[in-house]
């Protein structure tokens, strides 16, 4: 496998870091965020009558996840990691949910930590600022969430190494997001997919089996895959419109991350209805050697 040069390991940190510290405040300006504390995609499924519903539904298909672990196995306290937590909203629900629960969560972005250190109960959280791809942690949690957060990572296997050392075996990783679904038929395709990549600083979206085969070899088995792609709402204007559109605020994103953001989210409106991306919750249990 490919390793990336340590300073270009650097810059990819260094990007996200950038890119969440300029937008947050932005996202919360625009309302994103604000009441789920989450900028997480609304899933619109046959549980699901309003857009809080929505933007909470990951978090809750995430609880059903781990009430169904904490159903198999006698644990009290659970101890629960969140991989690129955020603003802490997942954390946040799940400490309502679990209130015997001890939480803890990792973000590049003071500023995100910041929000999470406020919005979470502090007797049983500590918001850390940091990187998922050296944890400070030991051995000591359940279960490890890693919602729209993968996508950041430059090195995939590291992640999954670094999760696999926090957690004890048996335990439980999470993971929701895009994965690559079928490579780019022809140049335009390719342009989308490197629009997404480039607008959401996501070089971790990769194909399902690369993705698979990482977590393998950091001491994981999969335990169960669910694509949720048909129960987002996508919102794509007309093609010329779209491409001209992505390309200018490309252009533009050199001036603010913000722009580029925008320009990514078009581009991935058009890589998720075109099945090149995919939208998926994975569960993977640490193997009991």
């Amino acid at each position: 496998m490919l390793v990336a040069p340590r300073t270009d390991q650097h810059a990819s940190i260094r990007a996200v870091q950038h890119y969440y510290q300029q937008n947050t405040r932005l996202f919360r300006a625009l309302g994103l965020g604000n009441r789920a504390h989450a900028v997480h995609r609304a899933i619109w499924d046959d549980t699901t009558t309003t857009f809080d519903a929505a933007l909470e539904r990951v978090n809750a298909l995430t609880l059903a996840e781990i009430r169904s672990f904490l159903a198999e196995r006698s644990v009290s306290p659970l101890y629960l990691l969140d991989l690129g937590c955020g603003l802490g909203g997942t954390l946040a629900y799940c400490a309502r949910a679990l209130p015997e629960a001890r939480l803890a969560g990792v973000t590049l972005s003071a500023t995100q930590a910041r929000i999470a250190r406020r919005i979470l109960p502090r007797a049983r959280a500590v918001v850390i600022e940091g990187d998922f791809h050296a944890l400070p942690f030991p051995a000591r949690f359940h279960i490890a969430l890693a919602i729209e957060a993968l996508a950041h990572s430059h090195d995939l296997q590291r992640v999954f190494e670094q999760a696999s050392a926090a957690l004890h075996p048996g335990g439980l990783l999470i993971v929701c997001d895009d994965v690559l679904a079928r490579t780019p038929l022809n140049a335009a395709e390719e342009r989308w997919l490197t629009a997404f990549r480039e607008g959401w600083r996501v070089p971790g979206v990769q194909p399902l089996d690369v993705t698979f085969a990482a977590a393998r070899r950091a001491g994981f088995v999969l335990r169960a895959t669910r694509d949720l792609t048909g129960a987002l709402q996508l919102h794509r204007p007309p093609p010329l419109l779209a491409g001209a559109a992505r390309d200018v605020m490309r252009v533009a994103g050199r001036v603010h991350p913000f722009v580029q953001s925008v320009s990514g989210s078009l581009a991935l409106q058009e890589c998720l209805a075109r099945r090149i991306v995919a939208y998926c919750m994975i569960v993977f249990e640490k193997r009991i050697r």
